[in-house]
This record gives structure tokens, C-alpha cells and sequence, in this order.
């Protein structure tokens, strides 16, 4: 019989590969135990490891995750009382990056990393506000005797070869039973999938349906003969209660965490079974699980383990405390775990959902521009506005609308920031804000400030999550994209959330979409409904912001801002630079000319801080006093002038380089990081040949300032927690309109130079595609960049040919498209081409690259690319001298794709009316159907191009035709919410009552994304507003679920049954009163609702109002006379034991209030 007081070495297993792996290493196996304790339902191995009495334990069949772990742990500590240190050995996911060459069949070992006690928790946190996921769970490290054993072991392995494989192998030859399954794996089943690469079937293996396209394996060295192989590796492991089976996930975690390796149980045990955790690598945390490696792992871990252990004296073990003893009371919170890792599910569950979220919209990020006006802010600027009349009451609420506004440079989006600081001190409820960026084009029009404004509310809470949610949903889980308008009221609904907001809204003059951000404003000015909403705008005093502003919002919140304050904070400014200023604080400057510079730049600069700012840079340069007064006494007038000062005062050996860096920034459409700013530097094209030579890289970042002092500057953007960017930006919106002024700047010069600029760097960079990739940073910038400008530089004699010498050369033309395809996405790798030379010239727009390409032969009808042939290239993407081109030449213009169906709906789906016309004249048949949108038509009202609608039905468009994703254009008009081409369809005669997708009807998507007035059009053109849609629900039925009241009460006014039976919530009432929408649900209250009916899940509206927390709800429906006793509402084929408890706990909460 063996003792249970023996034992002091605990060792867990959770499969039962891992359990028979670990019995294979005990030097002696002992009897099992006669009793264990009375609750104890663990099935135990005992034996000897070394001079160590082991109890070994698995968790049971089919069970996996922290709970059940924690369980098995209190199990063990209660039967076999004197266990004092603990193992957790089996399998995991590796997370291999370029630090840490993870390999299957390798060894992870948990030490402390980071901070992290060896274990992270990464399903256990919260989002606040700003930031992304914050992991609160912080896991104790293992025992120190533990750790102590780790560093031997590891300073043992450095001097001589491990030999853990050979001991495997030894417990094999004398096993051969386990031999088919515990052997180690062929080398050539060791495949690394890239990140984005996703396994096509989860029911079939890898190696049917992943075949090994180099395109997508990751490419790694072989190892050597002085490498480990297996490898053991010391680190940080993940732990949650689901299996990580995300690529992108787990890089992300390996990338900000360390993370060497993914598993389920070890969380579990941390905290209240102090033990090391021990992983072999059986596969790469990916939807590509790899099954063969299991055994081999669990068995190389514990032939590790047991080399470890054989490294304690068992006097060590003996002189720690008993885990029991040092848990003490802590034991029985193991008991609570069940009912925290349902809550770390849920929040996992939502973290994920918000991070697809995010990566849908791409929410341009304004903390980067707050943060750059921060640091250029001088102590105290804008302090006299906080005291202003006009901002008081527009910060108490009694003024909605403030418009600041003010000369280029006077200080307005630093004045924006020190309001926010204001703002985050003084306001109790939302503070919104977006920064419009002349340097980044995500920033410059509406649809970028309402998805950053979206998504800044939906990091506020559940509250306002839940409309983003189902916007995202509604799209196909993000496989589409919201329109401005569909943005526009879902952000509406989001504010009607709250009770107290304040938007900033920076440099609307930088806007390129003023018209609809005006309009934009209208509507919120307008709207009574969000009078809890502020909003505080700046800008230039532009001529249609001046026409427009003082009607929307009132004259009286007009304000200029006030120059005589700007001076006064301009002369502090001054001031403190010549006290504190690095350039100034070190130099002894006499009082006469510390007075002439206050005299001369502080009350010279006439509100102008920008300017007063590029003076004192200047006088911070001279070498002496003299050089100081020479300066201050022909101080440029304006910014104008200061600017070409700045740029005749770039050294001559540092201008064609100058010149060519400021083209890019002026006119790319994103900004440059300094990395790529480097490449653009090294890149000399003023020679012939031109080259790229990367010994002429700047050696440090900041060197770049020097190319052109004064008009540029570095901006850090964060990118990820605790990751930045650098990026090279313009100085100021003005130093970009002064440039464009300047013919050297002009877009068909720039354009020309940075077109031969990105053909210089791809000609001359060489390596593998992951070699260029990660040692050429501008090189998918230069592929993508290029192809923008080229058009304009196919003028330019020596440009042309050097794109066509780049595009028939093979090397180069792989290169490009390996590196960048226009009809692929930016996110992934594109892999090698799809379509032909004359293809991708056709889509990047080259019409004589093109010619010439066809005059040498190439197939104008050749099938190939995203978009099928050459002419759906480019009339989807509006190249209007390229079609008739190929039409010329005898492309076949009615030839189907799969995509988009033919180049007359290409050209439709996105808004190239003339080349619309082109094709129609040219014969192209207005109704042939295919692709994704079904017909041309479909294709236009589904985008919004009224004008192509028109001339479509002119041509004879079949306005009833069905086919594709909407099944008609009027569907596809009503879910999109145009309403001028609802209005011209149903005047061509489209019926109102025609079934759409999944059996959808125009009326009830309308009705469900909030397009009222679209809703009124179909009801006068006789729409049925009792008609059953989407699995048999209705318009009624959606809008109450969605919360548009004013669409609720239009349908019930036209006659909607407030009772209909059916859909997912089987009546209106219980979808507004699960979505906690209680004007919804007083208006059907009033319009006579059964307020007792039964729904889906819920017995009835009080029971689903109950058990969602809609106390306001709660209360209406009990002064309405709801039964606070009604019974059923959960589908009784397919009971959901959470349904019940939902159910059960809001009769209670119902009762409660009842009473």
C-alpha cells in the first residue's frame, strides 16, 4: 500500500497522450492509493522519479481549460496533503517569430518574462477607453526550487547536448506498442503556414487540402549540427480556457507579449497549485492543427521533466512548504474559477469581436495629432479662451455650436488640444474628437471622421457596442462596407445612448469632402433629439464654411479667434524660448536683444504662432549676436515668404534630394514613415543610370530633418499598445499649400519623380520576397506608389520607357505584383500574378505602356486578374483612354468574370459614367446578366450613381431584372439607402413587393438599417407593409428591433399589424423590449400590442425587459398590466440551459420589482 503522505511531487497531465507519456518516465511505479479523499475523483499513477515519490493525475476524458484543471489540482493537494511542488507537462501551440525559431517538437519552458510570472492569462481583462485589451489576470510565477532547477538544466544543456531525443527513443525500444504514435514525426511534416493563410476544411487534413504552395509556407534554415534539435526554449506561455487556433492572434500576442507558446490549463493552477509548466510543441496555434506530433511532444516534455527533477535533492523539496499549508484559505477560490472563466469567455469573446470590428472600420486615429499639438503647446497657450463667455456657456449646455476660426497659423489645433485637456478635467460625460490631417488621406474625409467617431463610442461600453455589433454583422461579419450615410445614423443612434456629449472637431478646412461634412453638421445641428450633444469646431475662415456655419448653427457661435489673445500667448511663447528654449537657454543674449527679439517676433507676429515658431527656429541657428540682429532685421513678412527663405536655405548638395523627399509628402496619399523617407533620400535619380545604393541610407533618423529644416517634422503614431511609428510629415497645412504653389511641386512634376523614384528602387532591390520585405522597408510602398503617378509621368519620354522596360522585364514585373496587385488586398501577401503585363497596366491606368504592349502582341482578351480580363480592369477603375483603346483593338466587351460580371457593370458598380456611355454606344448588352451584382443596373442603384441609373433605364434597363447578391436593383437601392434611386425606380415602374434575398423585401431593409425615407416611397408606391421578409419577420418587426421610431411609427400609421407572429423575435414588442428600447415600446404599447405575447425565448415582454436589465421598460410594462406570472417562451426542441436561467432570474427580478 503506499502512503499518501510519501508523495511530494505532483505532476498534472490534461490528455490522456500526455498521462501515458508521463508514466513512461518513472524509474519505479508503485501500487495505487487504497482511498483518497471523499470528493476525489481523479484517477492517480504513483512512482518514483530519481530520489522523488511522484503522484501523477490527467484531467478527465473530453474535459479541457482552467476549471477543470484547478479542480484536479484540489483534488491531488487534499488526497496527498504533503505535495510541495508541482508539474503541469504536456502539449502546446508554439508562437515562433524571428527572435524565437519555435519548431515542432521543440520544448517550452514557463520563466519569468516581462513581468509575467512564466503564465499569462490572456483571455482575462478589460478595454478602457483609448486603449486596447488590458490583461488583468496576473499569474504567480513558479517555485523558486522550480526555477533554481530550470537554470541549472539550462547552463548544463550550453556545454553539452541535451540527449532528450535519445531517451525518448530508449522508452520506445522498449515500448514498441507506442511506437506508431509517440515516434518522432518525419522532418518534412513540419510546416509553418503564413499567418494569413487559413485551413480551407476542417474536416479534411493539411495534407489534402494546404498543399505545400511555397506561396504559403513560411521559409526557415534548416538546423545545424551545433543547434538543439529539439530546441528548448525559456519564456512566457499563454493560457485561456479555448484552443488558439488563430494565426494573426497568435502572432499579435507573440509580438506584444513574448509569447512562446499556447495552452488551456496552467491558468487553472498558477495561483493555488504552485508548479512549472513544461509544453512540447505539436503545433503553430493555427486553424492548420497538426495531430501527428502530439505524442512525440507530450513525450520529449516529460523526458524533460524528469531530467529536471533528477536535478532536486529531495531534502530541497523537502524544505519547502506544503502547497496545502501555503494556499491555506485560498484553496476553496479554486471552487470560484468556474464562474471566472465564464466571465474571461465572455470578454474574450467580446475583445475579439472588437478587434475584427476595428479592423473593418480602420478608424483613423486622432490621439496621434492630440499628442503632436501637445508636445508643440507652450505651458498656458489658450487659457484665456477657457474663461471666454461664449465657451462657458457652450461647456454648460446652453449653446450646442461653437465654430472657432482663425488665420493659417495661428495656433488652432494646439488651441483644440488645451479644450480637451479642459474637457477630460471638467466634462462628466463622452469626449469625441477627430483631427482633419492635409498628411493623411484617411483623415481627410467624412467617412474617416465618422468611423473614428464610431468607434470611440464603441469602446465607451456594451451600451453603444451593441449598434456597431449589429452594423457589422448586418455587413457579412465585415465583408462589406458601411455606406457614409448607413455611418452617419448608426453614430446617431450611438449619441442618442448618451446623455452628455462633446465633440472637437479640428481643422474642418482640411477637409476634401467639406460638402458632406457640412451637410453632416446640418443634420446634427438640426436634430432635437441629440440637444444633449455639443459640438465645438475649428477651422480657416473658408468662403463656403462662412456661407454655410452662421445659418447651421447661429451667428452668435461664429467666433473669430481673438488675436490680441494670441499675441499675448504668442510673446509668452517667445519668451520662454529665449529663457528655456534649447537653442537660446545656454547663450548669454543681452537684455537689448532679448528685448529686439520679443519687440521684433513676439509683437511683429500678428497672430501668427506658426510663423513666430519658424522665426525662432531661424534665430536659434545663428552662430552669433551679430548674425541674430542681421536676421531680425529682414524677418520675412509672412509665411510665404518664410517658407521660400527655408527652402533657398537647403544646402545645394542636400536640394535634388530635398525637393524629391518634399513630392512625396506633398503628394502620396499617406504619409511616410522615416524608414521609407530613407529609401526615397538613397534613391539618386538625377543621374543616368539612376540607383539605389543603400550605403547612401542617413545613418540616423533625425538626420532626415536636415534634408529640409523647418517644412518637415517626425510624428509618432502608435500602432499598437506600447508600439509606435515614426512618420515624416509636412510641418503645417501651409508649408503643403505653399509648396503646391511652386512649379517644381506641381503634380504632373512630382508626379514624374516619384514615379521614377519607386522604378529606380524596385529595379535595383534584390532577394528573396520575405529578404525584401524585411531589408527594403519602402519597397511594397514604392510598388503600390508608383502605378498612382504613372499616367501623368507616360508625358515624360524617359519615364515611359522606363516603365515599360520594368514591365516587361521578368524579374522586375514579378517583383511588383509579388510586392503589390491594385485588385487584391493591401493586408495580404498578393503572390505571384494573375493576369497579364498588359493587365496590370491596363488596371494601373499606363494607356501608352498598354498601346505599346499591344502593338507587340499582347491578347487584348486574355483571362486572367481579380477583375477577369483587361477592359473590366479599367473600366472598373475608370480609365477612360485605356477602353476605347481595347475596344479598338477588339476586346470583346460583353466577355463575363466571375467578379463583376461584365466591363459594363464594372464600369456601373463604380461610377465611370462615361465610360458607361462608351460601352453602350459600342453595343454592349444593358441587360446581360452575371457577376456579383446580377446586372448593370443592380450594380449602380446598389452604389449610389443616380446619373448611370438614369441613362441605364434610358437604354432600356429591365428595371424588375433579377439576379445577384440583392436579387434587383430596387432591393438593392433600399438596402443601401439611396433615395433618389428608389424614387427613379419605382417611377420606371420596379415593383415594391418584389422578394429579395433570402426572401427579404425592400420595405424591411429599409426599415431595418432606418432609411425612413425610403420607407415612405415604397409605402406610396404600395409596398405591403404586413409582408413577411427574412424568416417570416417583418418591417415592423425590424425596425422595433433596431431602433427607429420614427419608421415604427410611419409603419403603424400605414397599418402594420402591432401583433404579427413570427421571426427571430416572433413580434415587435419583444424585440423592442429585449433591445431595451422603450420609446418603441410604449409607442406599440399605445398602438395596441398584446402586451402577454409570447416570443422566442422570452414568455413575454416584461420576462425579456427583466432579464436584460431594462428596469425603465420593467416599469411601463407592470403599469400596462403585464402577467408577472406568464410561463414558456424557450423553443421546446431545443432547450438552452442559459435560456432557462434567464428566464427563472428575470420572474424573480419581476417579482421583485412587483412587489
Amino acid at each position: 500500500m503506499s502512503d499518501p503522505q510519501a508523495y511530494t511531487v505532483g505532476w498534472i497531465s490534461a490528455l490522456a497522450t500526455e498521462f501515458v507519456a508521463a508514466q513512461q518516465f518513472l524509474d519505479e511505479r508503485h501500487n495505487p492509493p487504497e482511498s483518497v479523499g471523499h470528493h476525489d475523483n481523479n484517477f492517480y499513477v504513483l512512482g518514483r522519479i530519481g530520489r522523488h515519490n511522484v503522484v501523477m493525475a490527467t484531467l478527465p476524458e473530453g474535459e479541457y481549460g482552467t476549471t477543470t484543471a484547478a479542480t484536479v489540482a484540489k483534488d491531488m493537494l487534499r488526497s496527498f496533503p504533503n505535495v510541495r511542488i508541482g508539474l503541469m507537462v504536456g502539449i502546446g501551440g508554439g508562437a515562433p517569430t524571428a527572435a524565437h525559431d519555435i519548431r515542432l517538437g521543440d520544448i517550452v519552458v514557463s520563466t519569468r518574462d516581462g513581468g509575467y510570472g512564466g503564465v499569462f492569462q490572456y483571455d482575462f481583462g478589460k478595454t478602457i477607453q483609448d486603449q486596447t485589451f488590458y490583461y488583468e489576470q496576473h499569474l504567480n510565477q513558479s517555485p523558486q526550487l522550480l526555477l533554481t532547477a530550470v537554470s541549472g538544466l539550462k547552463a548544463q544543456y550550453m556545454g553539452d547536448n541535451h540527449e532528450l531525443d535519445s531517451k525518448v527513443r530508449q522508452v520506445l525500444e522498449r515500448k514498441p506498442k507506442l511506437r506508431s504514435k509517440f515516434s518522432q514525426p518525419p522532418m518534412s511534416s513540419d510546416k509553418l503556414y503564413r499567418s494569413d493563410f487559413v485551413h480551407r476544411n476542417s474536416l479534411q487534413p493539411c495534407s489534402e487540402v494546404c498543399i505545400d504552395d511555397p506561396d504559403h509556407l513560411a521559409v526557415r534554415p534548416e538546423r545545424g549540427e551545433e543547434d538543439d534539435n529539439p530546441a528548448i526554449h525559456y519564456g512566457l506561455i499563454a493560457t485561456a480556457n479555448q484552443l488558439m487556433k488563430d494565426a494573426l492572434i497568435r502572432d499579435k500576442l507573440a509580438a506584444e507579449k513574448g509569447v512562446l507558446c499556447f495552452e488551456m490549463e496552467a491558468a487553472g493552477l498558477m495561483n493555488h497549485f504552485p508548479c512549472l509548466v513544461v509544453r512540447g510543441i505539436c503545433d503553430y496555434a493555427d486553424s492548420h492543427k497538426n495531430k501527428k506530433w502530439q505524442g512525440y511532444a507530450a513525450m520529449i516534455a516529460s523526458a524533460y521533466a524528469k531530467e529536471l527533477l533528477k536535478q532536486i535533492p529531495p531534502n530541497k523539496v523537502e524544505a519547502e512548504n506544503r502547497i496545502l499549508e501555503t494556499i491555506g484559505s485560498a484553496l476553496s477560490e479554486i471552487e470560484k474559477t468556474t464562474m471566472a472563466t465564464q466571465v474571461t469567455v465572455v470578454q474574450m469573446g467580446s475583445q475579439l469581436l472588437c478587434d475584427k470590428v476595428k479592423s473593418w472600420l480602420c478608424p483613423p486615429d486622432p490621439s496621434t495629432n492630440i499628442n503632436y499639438a501637445k508636445k508643440l503647446r507652450h505651458e498656458g497657450t489658450g487659457a484665456w479662451l477657457l474663461k471666454k463667455t461664449f465657451f462657458q456657456s457652450w461647456h454648460s449646455g446652453s449653446n450646442r455650436h461653437i465654430w472657432l476660426h482663425g488665420s493659417a497659423g495661428c495656433g488652432k489645433t494646439v488651441l483644440s488640444a488645451t479644450i480637451l485637456d479642459y474637457l477630460a478635467e471638467t466634462h462628466d460625460g463622452l469626449i469625441l474628437r477627430f483631427y482633419f490631417d492635409f498628411s493623411d488621406g484617411r483623415k481627410q474625409k467624412l467617412s474617416g471622421m465618422l468611423r473614428s467617431l464610431a468607434f470611440q463610442m464603441y469602446e465607451r461600453g456594451p451600451v453603444c457596442r451593441r449598434h456597431l455589433d449589429a452594423l457589422f454583422h448586418h455587413h457579412r461579419d465585415g465583408q462589406d462596407q458601411p455606406s457614409t450615410e448607413t455611418l452617419s445614423e448608426i453614430i446617431r443612434k450611438m449619441l442618442m445612448e448618451e446623455k452628455n456629449v462633446c465633440v472637437v472637431l479640428d481643422a474642418l478646412d482640411e477637409s476634401t469632402t467639406r460638402d458632406q461634412l457640412l451637410r453632416w453638421i446640418q443634420d446634427i445641428a438640426s436634430d432635437l433629439e441629440l440637444h444633449h450633444v455639443r459640438l465645438l469646431y475649428t477651422s480657416r475662415p473658408e468662403s463656403d464654411l462662412h456661407q454655410s456655419l452662421p445659418d447651421c448653427i447661429g451667428q452668435e457661435n461664429c467666433i473669430s479667434i481673438d488675436r490680441q489673445a494670441l499675441n499675448e500667448d504668442i510673446r509668452a511663447y517667445v519668451v520662454w524660448q529665449l529663457t528655456e528654449g534649447e537653442g537660446f537657454k545656454k547663450r548669454k543674449l543681452s537684455q537689448d536683444l532679448i528685448e529686439l527679439i520679443e519687440n521684433k517676433v513676439g509683437k511683429g507676429s500678428d497672430g501668427m504662432f506658426r510663423w513666430a515658431a519658424c522665426q525662432m527656429d531661424s534665430l536659434a541657428k545663428c552662430p552669433t549676436a551679430k548674425k541674430m540682429k542681421e536676421e531680425l532685421e529682414c524677418l520675412p513678412e509672412n509665411l510665404t515668404k518664410t517658407y521660400g527663405r527655408m527652402l533657398q536655405s537647403i544646402p545645394r548638395n542636400l536640394r535634388n534630394s530635398a525637393t524629391r523627399l518634399l513630392q512625396f509628402l506633398v503628394h502620396s496619399e499617406q504619409p511616410l514613415t522615416l524608414q521609407e523617407a530613407k529609401e526615397v533620400i538613397a534613391t539618386n535619380i538625377d543621374v543616368s543610370p539612376p540607383f539605389f545604393d543603400a550605403d547612401d541610407r542617413v545613418f540616423e533618423e533625425s538626420l532626415v530633418l536636415q534634408y529640409a529644416p523647418g517644412l518637415i517634422s517626425i510624428v509618432e503614431v502608435g500602432i499598437q499598445r506600447d508600439m509606435i511609428k515614426k512618420e515624416l510629415h509636412l510641418a503645417h497645412f501651409s508649408v503643403k499649400e505653399f509648396l503646391e504653389a511652386q512649379a517644381d511641386f506641381g503634380r504632373p512634376r512630382a508626379g514624374n519623380t516619384i514615379t521614377r523614384t519607386c522604378l529606380t528602387y524596385l529595379k535595383d532591390i534584390t532577394g528573396s520576397h520575405d529578404g525584401i520585405n524585411q531589408n527594403f522597408p519602402m519597397a511594397r510602398f514604392a510598388a503600390k506608389t508608383w502605378t498612382r503617378f504613372g499616367s501623368l509621368a507616360e508625358a515624360f519620354q524617359d519615364s515611359f520607357q522606363a516603365m515599360l522596360m520594368f514591365v516587361e522585364g521578368e524579374e522586375t514585373f514579378q517583383r511588383w505584383c509579388r510586392l503589390f496587385q491594385a485588385d487584391r488586398s493591401w493586408d495580404k501577401d498578393p503572390g505571384p500574378p494573375r493576369g497579364s503585363r498588359l493587365y496590370y497596366s491596363c488596371l494601373a491606368g499606363l494607356s501608352n505602356v498598354a498601346r505599346e504592349l499591344i502593338n507587340k502582341g499582347a491578347d487584348v482578351n486574355a483571362q486572367g486578374g481579380n477583375y477577369g480580363n483587361a477592359l473590366q480592369a479599367a473600366s472598373a477603375n475608370g480609365h477612360f483612354k485605356i477602353v476605347e483603346l481595347l475596344l479598338e483593338k477588339g476586346a470583346d466587351i460583353d466577355v463575363q468574370s466571375r467578379r463583376s460580371g461584365n466591363a459594363l457593370q464594372a464600369a456601373s458598380a463604380n461610377g465611370h459614367f462615361k465610360i458607361v456611355g462608351l460601352l453602350l454606344e459600342e453595343g454592349a448588352d444593358v441587360n446581360a446578366q452575371g457577376g456579383n451584382y446580377g446586372n448593370a443596373l443592380q450594380a449602380a442603384s446598389a452604389n449610389g450613381y443616380s446619373e448611370i441609373v438614369g441613362l441605364l433605364l434610358e437604354e432600356g434597363a429591365d428595371v424588375n431584372a433579377q439576379g445577384g447578391f440583392h436579387r434587383h436593383a430596387l432591393q438593392a437601392a433600399s438596402t443601401k439607402g439611396h433615395s433618389e434611386i428608389v424614387k427613379l425606380l419605382l417611377e420606371k415602374g420596379a415593383n415594391s413587393n418584389a422578394q429579395g434575398r433570402y426572401c427579404s423585401n425592400a420595405l424591411e431593409e429599409a426599415s431595418a438599417r432606418g432609411y425612413s425615407e425610403i420607407v415612405k416611397l415604397l409605402l406610396e408606391k404600395g409596398a405591403d407593409v404586413n409582408a413577411q421578409g427574412r424568416h417570416y419577420s417583418s418591417a415592423l418587426q425590424e425596425a422595433s428591433a433596431k431602433g427607429y421610431s420614427k419608421i415604427v411609427e410611419l409603419l403603424l400609421e400605414e397599418g402594420a399589424d402591432v401583433n404579427a407572429q413570427g421571426g427571430f423575435y416572433r413580434n415587435a414588442l419583444q424585440a423592442a423590449s429585449i433591445k431595451g428600447y422603450f420609446k418603441i415600446v410604449k409607442l406599440l404599447l399605445e398602438n395596441g400590442a398584446n402586451i402577454n405575447a409570447q416570443g422566442r425565448h422570452y414568455s413575454s415582454a416584461l420576462q425579456a425587459a427583466s432579464a436584460r436589465g431594462h428596469s425603465e421598460i420593467v416599469a411601463l410594462l407592470l403599469e400596462k398590466g403585464a402577467d408577472v406570472d406568464a410561463q414558456g417562451g424557450l423553443d421546446r426542441h431545443n432547450p438552452q440551459k442559459r435560456q432557462q436561467r434567464d428566464c427563472e432570474s428575470a420572474s424573480r427580478e419581476v417579482k421583485r420589482l412587483r412587489a
